[in-house]
């Protein structure tokens, strides 16, 4: 087997984006096929806020999205992220949501479940708070389910509250990568420089990358 130079891939998404969401279970499944052939990949996921001034406490999702997509593009649009998650197991229960979230202190826990438990722990929080938001509904800006889904993926006790300190950096992190220059996501990075845009299937993904390992 070939061995290739190890990869950091910095993913930039959003936690309440449902491209964000199929995006990773389809680079999951990349993964898994680029591993079976030697490929070493570290994923970081750095924040973007589709809705920087939304308010802490969040919006009611049919009001927010009536005003800014009006409410029948919105159902489109909801059913097309609905159909595209099938295949890669991405599920959408948009019945059960009530809110739109403001993604700040998800983020912010995003960032300490890197800095506290690596790599590993980062995608258990990440994984955990899609599925919250898309699979069960949840308001993922709400203290409660952060604080559980923090206990849920191993961290620490308190780390909900540790990573408060972190929403500034959130805050600088999505103006940093703005002003590089990325408007959309998900968008992805290699070694900080931008390397992609969109979603990709799990072919996409696999031939990007492997690409770029063998380039290096």
């Amino acid at each position: 087997m070939n061995t290739f130079r190890k990869l950091n891939l910095q993913v930039v998404a959003d936690l309440i984006c449902p491209w964000c969401y199929i995006g990773k279970r389809s680079l999951d499944l990349a993964l898994e096929v680029l591993a079976r052939q030697g490929f070493q990949i570290d994923v970081d996921w750095i924040p973007f806020l589709l809705n920087p001034t939304l308010p802490t406490e969040g919006m009611d999702r049919r009001k927010f999205r009536t005003m800014r997509f009006g409410w029948e593009n919105a159902l489109a649009m909801d059913a097309r992220a609905v159909e595209a998650g099938r295949s890669v197991g991405a599920t959408f229960r948009y019945d059960l949501q009530g809110r739109t979230s403001n993604t700040v202190a998800a983020h912010a826990l995003v960032r300490l479940a890197r800095a506290e438990g690596g790599p590993s722990a980062q995608e258990r929080v990440v994984d955990a708070l899609f599925a919250a938001y898309f699979s069960e509904g949840k308001d993922i800006g709400d203290a409660a389910v952060l604080g559980a889904i923090a206990t849920s993926a191993g961290l620490a006790p308190g780390a909900l509250a540790r990573s408060i300190e972190g929403h500034d950096e959130v805050r600088a992190l999505d103006a940093a990568i703005k002003s590089a220059g990325v408007q959309s996501v998900p968008a992805y990075l290699l070694d900080g420089q931008f390397f992609f845009s969109g979603s990709q299937d799990v072919a996409g993904y696999v031939r990007r990358l492997s690409d770029m390992a063998q380039a290096a």
